[in-house]
């Protein structure tokens, strides 16, 4: 059967991702040129190079995975569309220790194509995963807004996505009603209001 199986990545979803990350570098090149904070220029700068470098995998699935549970008398449930995976490996050669980092972002191509065309949902899904990457000083940002490490490293990525999404020209709206229900993962932070602000 395996033989038989038509390729998740047809040429023409190819020739989708490449067009959207031609067109995602060139709206981030722009949005660092106009941005006169050099903590900001610089996050533009690192989410543009993460397009260029980061390998993606694909899985034949909507969902990476999904999970519901229960707090109190409540019932949630989460569905992960994507994720950027660091692995850290650390291997030995005679005496000397060597480590070795290797990144790259898994996907559920159901959801990020329609067919062979990227969904609107799945570009987003993308471009809250290409903001992930190594931040520097992110614990000073996570102090400055009452956050875990955790959080404040969502939080940017939601926030260079969103201003990604507007700067590529999609829908103040449409980028906005994305994030609805992400307010779970930052606790009693405004992060309605953060991302309206981030999508002016």
């Amino acid at each position: 059967m395996g033989f038989f199986r038509r390729p998740i990545l047809t040429k023409k979803r190819e020739k989708e991702l490449t067009h959207f990350r031609n067109y995602a570098i060139k709206a981030l090149r722009e949005l660092e040129k106009k941005e006169k904070h050099p903590s900001i220029k610089e996050l533009y700068q690192d989410m543009a190079d993460n397009i260029e470098k980061t390998p993606l995998m694909f899985y034949d699935a909507q969902n990476l995975r999904s999970n519901v549970y229960r707090v109190g008398n409540k019932v949630f449930g989460s569905v992960v569309r994507g994720e950027h995976v660091r692995q850290i490996m650390v291997y030995q050669q005679g005496p000397n220790k060597y480590i070795k980092s290797k990144n790259y972002i898994n996907l559920p191509a159901d959801h990020i194509f329609d067919g062979n065309r990227m969904s609107m949902d799945g570009i987003f899904t993308l471009a809250h995963e290409y903001g992930h990457f190594p931040k520097r000083h992110i614990n000073v940002f996570a102090d400055a807004y009452s956050l875990n490490d955790e959080q404040a490293e969502e939080l940017l990525a939601d926030i260079l996505s969103a201003k990604l999404a507007v700067k590529m020209g999609y829908p103040k709206s449409h980028v906005l009603h994305h994030y609805l229900g992400r307010e779970i993962v930052y606790g009693t932070f405004p992060f309605r209001q953060f991302i309206k602000d981030a999508v002016k």
